[in-house]
């Protein structure tokens, strides 16, 4: 035991010295998570010339209801899916929570032949990572297709009543119209569901990213400490080498829960006084906890074994550096896995980060708990154990020689 805590001191000591490996692992990724979360604020994720998969569900069975739907499919932005053709399995409001489609648009009975005031002939449920401004272009369209639809029928009263007025048309007004359509979320981080944010987005993709940078420090101090000569004085000591693995990656495991508590320190009190939007935590602090320790595992078994692997720092800065950004870039970090195409989502579950992420979205937009992520978290503590294996064997053959 004190062996592990006096290479666990060493290890604290070197990185307190490296102040270019303390500015990578904090610095960098607050300011991703400014920039992007208040770049993103009013435009969040326009997904122009993307199609979004909306589930109707009309319960009316109307010509009208009909009518009104084919205008909604005008928009080439939204692909309409009848839930009846899908068959009576699926549960369409956990299929909207899961974001496996962007908007269940549900058409009560006899929506159109109430004559109440108030009455809502279409209800909206929108997928948690759908952005606001897609919110507000579908629920527009669909206020205007439903408005003209009740114009058409007061029209075609009148007609029957005045005759002279065959062939008028009038044009619906959609502000005077707006009760018609209800909107709900199924973002259920609140207990009053809420639309998610850019920042509910933003920092936890950028924290994801940031955990995995851990590979670029660790691996700098252990090539110097090879190429000093300290590493192998260290060996010549009778230590076992899960000592040494264990020694350098429990600092880094602190590290990254030190990253975590400052990235979302940020996303709720900084962001906000900057004129963003104030980051929603969910109701999980143990789902929470569980993934964080599993994205460290996963992010310290990647770093372990780029440590072991590199001879040079050039060689781990770039292979560590360029394997984040690839790993990001696959995994949804940088570009959201929901505006890219179909075959492109699918791809994003060969990266880690994209697991990460989804645990965290989990939490913070579905209200998710642990059972919720722990899929994530178990495939990310697997993963991170079979790598930092990997590290623990090629270390061990290094020592024979």
């Amino acid at each position: 035991m004190l062996q592990l805590l006096a290479i666990i001191r060493k290890e604290l000591l070197l990185l307190c010295r490296d102040l270019h490996g303390l500015l990578l692992l904090f610095v960098m990724p607050l300011v991703f998570i400014l920039i992007m979360s208040l770049a993103m604020k009013d435009d969040f994720d326009r997904r122009s010339g993307v199609q979004l998969d909306v589930l109707v569900s009309d319960l009316e069975h109307s010509d009208i209801t009909q009518n009104m739907l084919n205008k909604l499919a005008q928009n080439e932005q939204f692909n309409l899916i009848r839930l009846a053709e899908l068959g009576g399995d699926i549960d369409a409001e956990q299929a909207i929570k899961s974001d496996h489609y962007s908007f269940l648009v549900t058409i009560p009975e006899r929506a159109f032949t109430e004559q109440a005031e108030d009455r809502v002939v279409a209800d909206v449920l929108v997928a948690p990572a759908t952005s606001p401004v897609i919110t507000q272009l579908l629920v527009a369209a669909l206020i205007y297709a439903a408005a003209e639809q009740n114009m058409q029928l007061s029209l075609k009263a009148l007609q029957e009543y005045s005759p002279e007025l065959e062939g008028l048309s009038l044009v619906p007004d959609e502000e005077q119209n707006e009760g018609l359509v209800s909107t709900r979320y199924a973002y259920s981080a609140k207990k009053t569901a809420e639309a998610p944010t850019s920042v509910q987005q933003n920092v936890p993709a950028w924290l994801v990213f940031s955990m995995f940078f851990v590979v670029i420090p660790l691996a700098n101090t252990l090539i110097n400490e090879r190429q000093l000569g300290t590493l192998r004085r260290i060996q010549t000591i009778p230590v076992a080498s899960w000592k040494l693995i264990a020694g350098k990656i429990i600092p880094y495991f602190f590290i990254n829960q030190i990253q975590v508590l400052l990235m979302l320190a940020v996303g709720v009190t900084i962001v906000p006084l900057l004129g963003g939007d104030r980051l929603t935590l969910g109701s999980s602090i143990a789902g929470l906890m569980l993934i964080s320790a599993a994205l460290s595992v996963a992010a310290l078994g990647y770093a372990m074994l780029i440590a072991v692997l590199s001879r040079t720092t050039e060689q781990a800065t770039t292979m560590g550096g360029a394997g984040n950004i690839i790993l990001a870039a696959i995994g949804g970090i940088m570009v959201p896995a929901f505006v890219m195409p179909e075959f492109m989502q699918a791809f994003t579950v060969v990266s880690p980060m994209s697991w990460g992420l989804q645990g965290l979205l989990d939490i913070f937009l579905r209200g998710g708990g642990i059972a919720e992520v722990y899929p994530e978290a178990g495939a990310l503590f697997l993963l991170g154990m079979i790598l930092l294996g990997f590290a623990l064997l090629l270390l061990s053959r290094h020592r024979k020689y």
